[in-house]
């Protein structure tokens, strides 16, 4: 599963220390969630999409 963290991120013009402020979580978590290191719980896409406004299916794709 492809998440796509970083590339809205980016699009907002939000650095990782900002996405981290707006989310409530470490910007070493996010940056992990970004590199593909760890995968994200539902809770944390949630948290994540509602940070970047964006709905939280549009952060990830099960396309191969």
């Amino acid at each position: 599963m492809k998440i796509f963290v970083e590339k809205y991120r980016l699009e907002k013009g939000l650095s990782l220390s900002e996405l981290a402020r707006r989310s409530d979580m470490a910007k070493s978590h996010l940056s992990y969630i970004e590199d593909g290191t760890t995968s994200p719980t539902i809770d944390t896409l949630c948290k994540i999409s509602k940070a970047l406004e964006v709905p939280c299916c549009e952060l990830f794709s099960c396309d191969d």
